[in-house]
């Protein structure tokens, strides 16, 4: 007689499908199916596993006796299993396959215990209905019974049922008392994290010693992070906010107080030669327990893709939120290693922001591609530098525009569901014509893509920022701070929003919250801005103070101040600097605070034949506030699309 995993017979029911354990049959509406003895044994092992996934390294030892086989032979079995159930097109009924992890079974089974217990609770209503009441032909309810022979041999039936039903239920509860001894962990996993709906990733530790390989810890953080952030119904926290805990010794607790999330993922990254050991582990921010843990050990740096694909889709289903099988196939991975570490490299400079870093990440993105042209996550990853190259006025105005376009076509050509490759077209392809209604389709296409995206957000709120649509463009900011709590860049948009909208006191709340948190480098030019809106001169030019290379905010608060000649003075050390020819807007604006008209619409004139990004801000920004009542204001307000109309 075969014995299943737990020590006791038992067989199955699952759609139209039966299983005997007992007997080895599998049976579809009552006609047996032929199954091969192996591929029987893996799917009752999988049905009575069903709690969790079951890793292929499990099945390979428990069912090829250890023996070193390809995983060649297991796909083939799990396939005869998927056939025979006819479970081969569409999303699975029953065999659900975890990418990279596993397998698991997902069918709704009936133990033969349970339909037992269905079957004798049926058979006993049919009894009691024997010997319901019965009416008299005048309506009167009378206690007379229909059939005594009947109700004799009913109630023998009801005994019988009675005691096959005590029966099956002290069994199903010896069972379960088994079961649950076996398999507790898989149990207690399901049952904690099924209330979970957010997750902070934390950057994994660099194990290696050595410094130079944070590059890689990081990059496979980041597509951890861009992965699992597509899920529509699951919170997850954005890079920038992730990363403040790199390296530091901070308990889960606290993480998960200053993020606002439920789980946690950690983990470390180790590198021997071309051997990779991959460890994470999902914690209970609130007590800090282990929930769930995976190793993936003498793996190559070739399966580094597979070894994401696999904590991906535990992720995702482990908190209940997707099956697997629903999160789109990651088709823009490369499988070229060499392209895929400096696809990394690029992601690690384009992040740090600085021109020269940017102009490495172009340089380690462009290898990338060298290798591999077809290589979506590098063609993407150049679309948004040269966006950004453009937007900091990193570069000469529309110097690297097609570039990013380009890359962002190519990107979206090969795997649409790029949320950055649809920021960066959207941002390039209207900053010639500064079309902000197709700009935010573009920016809304990213967000479908990626709910979880923090810069679509920002970039979103810059939009109707721009627009004066400030209360649409404070909640685009404060969806992206859920996402990105801890952000320096957050809370800058923040900052910088309410200088716009006019409101000061808001403005130095959120830069004395940033240098709360030692953020002081962007925080004082804000509370120069806003104390100098308030007309607190004295308070604006100590903010000033700290940041005293900062000349264009100089001349604004000069100006404000009643300060005119001084103000002209450095207006025209601006227009001679280098910041003149990447950025003409920002001499325009030093030349309107300082009460140069002339001079102002001179300049605002070559950023717009240069269609500069900056020149969506004139309808919103105060150093321009002398120019709106000029014709030639109302008529560039027309060209970049930003008047009433």
């Amino acid at each position: 007689m075969m014995e299943n995993g737990n020590g006791y017979s038992e067989s199955f029911v699952f759609g139209e499908f039966s299983l005997d354990a007992r007997l080895e049959r599998l049976k579809r509406r009552g006609e047996e199916i032929h199954l091969a003895k192996r591929p029987f044994s893996v799917l009752l092992f999988l049905i009575e596993n069903r709690e969790r996934v079951v890793g292929r390294d499990e099945l390979l030892n428990q069912f090829w006796d250890g023996h070193d086989v390809y995983d060649d032979a297991l796909r083939k079995c799990v396939g005869s299993i998927r056939k025979a159930l006819d479970d081969t097109n569409g999303s699975p009924r029953f065999v659900e396959i975890r990418r990279g992890s596993g397998y698991r079974f997902v069918g709704e089974v009936i133990a033969q215990e349970e339909e037992r217990r269905r079957r004798g609770d049926e058979e006993k209503a049919v009894g009691s209905r024997s010997w319901q009441l019965a009416v008299s032909p005048n309506g009167n309810n009378q206690s007379t019974f229909r059939n005594p022979q009947s109700a004799i041999r009913n109630r023998k039936l009801l005994v019988a049922a009675l005691t096959i039903v005590l029966i099956s239920l002290a069994a199903l509860g010896f069972f379960a008392f088994r079961r649950q001894r076996n398999d507790i962990a898989a149990k207690t996993l399901t049952e904690t994290v099924a209330t979970k709906r957010s997750i902070a990733i934390l950057p994994l530790k660099n194990l290696t010693g050595d410094a130079a390989n944070d590059y890689l810890s990081d990059g496979i953080t980041e597509s951890l992070i861009n992965e699992v952030s597509r899920v529509e119904t699951l919170k997850v926290i954005s890079r920038g906010s992730a990363f403040q805990f790199k390296d530091k010794d901070v308990s889960a607790q606290e993480i998960g107080e200053r993020l606002g999330v439920e789980t946690i993922l950690e983990g470390g990254f180790k590198q021997s030669g071309d051997q990779l050991r991959v460890e994470v582990r999902l914690v209970n921010a609130k007590d800090g327990s282990v929930m769930w843990a995976s190793n993936f050990d003498q793996k190559k740096l070739a399966d580094i893709f597979a070894i994401q694909d696999g904590i991906t889709c535990q992720i995702v289903t482990e908190l209940k939120v997707k099956l697997c099988g629903e999160v789109p196939p990651a088709s823009r991975y490369t499988q070229n290693v060499g392209a895929y570490q400096a696809y990394l490299k690029g992601l690690y400079y384009r992040n740090k922001l600085g021109a020269e870093d940017l102009n490495k990440a172009v340089g380690y993105f462009n290898e990338a591609l060298k290798i591999d042209p077809d290589y979506a996550l590098a063609h993407e990853g150049l679309a948004s530098t040269y966006a950004v190259m453009e937007l900091n006025a990193v570069v000469p105005p529309g110097s690297v525009a097609p570039k990013a376009e380009f890359h962002a076509q190519k990107a979206l050509e090969l795997d649409d569901s790029l949320a950055m490759a649809y920021i960066a077209l959207g941002a390039v392809r209207t900053m010639q014509n500064y079309d902000l209604a197709e700009r935010e389709r573009y920016y809304q296409q990213a967000l479908l893509k990626n709910p979880n995206h923090r810069t679509a957000r920002l970039w979103l709120s810059n939009i109707y920022t721009a627009q004066g649509k400030f209360e649409q463009a404070e909640a685009e900011i404060l969806r992206a701070q859920e996402i990105d709590p801890l952000s320096l860049g957050v809370r800058l948009s923040l900052a910088e929003l309410y200088i716009y909208w006019r409101k000061p006191d808001k403005s130095i709340e959120q830069a004395n919250l940033m240098l709360v948190a030692n953020q002081g480098d962007g925080a004082y030019g804000y509370l120069a801005m806003a104390y100098a809106q308030k007309g607190d001169f004295e308070n604006a030019f100590a903010a000033l103070g700290k940041i005293p290379s900062d000349n264009l905010m100089r001349v604004g608060i000069l100006a404000a101040a009643g300060r005119i000649d001084e103000a002209r003075t450095i207006a025209k050390k601006v227009a001679k600097s280098d910041m003149a020819k990447d950025s003409p807007y920002k001499v325009a604006c030093a030349y309107a605070a300082s009460g140069d008209k002339e001079a102002a619409f001179a300049w605002l004139e070559k950023s717009y034949t240069l269609r500069q990004a900056d020149l969506v801000s004139i309808k919103i920004d105060p150093a321009l506030d002398d120019l709106r009542d000029d014709f030639r204001y109302a008529d560039l307000l027309r060209r970049v699309h930003l008047d009433d109309q």
